[in-house]
């Protein structure tokens, strides 16, 4: 009986912790990494309500976020889960430029392709991490014309804090637990990606208009 018990105790602290924080801490809880039964039992009690487990290989939590099935739902729209204005949706696309795509194309460039064991599970990659940061006044001087003014940028910045997307302190903006989780890193990068080329060619296709 006290066998059965443990895994089902497991799984409820799991849940109610990911339930009430939004998110975890993979050091704490790395048998869902892995222990896949257990992790399937976390996503299928999950799925009942509606959420679904986040993971992201270099993100240092687990988290939860709507199933996809309940995000369809207009009334549940994940920017309104969080409480978040479409200025705040906007700064956080911004944010994550600054603070998660120069750290994702820096692991690109050094995760190793030999078919290792390193290459097969980044999670497992130890390798400090630099804390990469951003200064408020600079985001403000930046994007304020464009969010609404000074006040706005302000109002976005501590929404954002409350969803636990970023943290703010001492005239810094750090990545919060939640902002690498959220954020569809695949999609947004590739397209970010494609718009720097399109650039590119632009500019240089304006470049050889001039010249003839």
């Amino acid at each position: 009986m006290e066998l059965d018990e443990q895994p089902q105790d497991q799984l409820q602290e799991i849940c109610s912790l990911l339930i009430a924080n939004g998110y975890i801490p993979k050091d704490q809880f790395q048998q869902l990494m892995y222990d896949d039964e257990l992790r399937a039992r976390v996503e299928n009690r999950l799925d009942l309500v509606g959420l679904k487990l986040l993971q992201n290989v270099y993100s240092a939590n687990w988290g939860v976020g709507l199933s996809d099935r309940t995000s369809s739902d207009e009334r549940l729209e994940w920017s309104n889960n969080f409480g978040l204005e479409r200025g705040a949706m906007a700064l956080l696309l911004i944010i994550w430029v600054k603070l998660i795509l120069p750290k994702r194309l820096a692991q690109e460039e050094r995760q190793p392709e030999d078919g290792t064991v390193a290459s097969l599970f980044p999670q497992i990659e130890t390798v400090p991490q630099p804390r990469v940061s951003v200064n408020r006044d600079q985001i403000v001087a930046e994007f304020a014309d464009l969010l609404g003014g000074i006040t706005l940028v302000g109002k976005y910045l501590a929404q954002l804090s409350r969803a636990k997307l970023i943290r703010c302190h001492g005239g810094l903006v750090e990545e919060g637990p939640l902002l690498s989780l959220v954020v569809d890193e695949t999609k947004l990068g590739d397209e970010l990606r494609r718009d720097v080329l399109l650039s590119v060619l632009k500019r240089e296709h304006s470049a050889g208009t001039a010249l003839t």
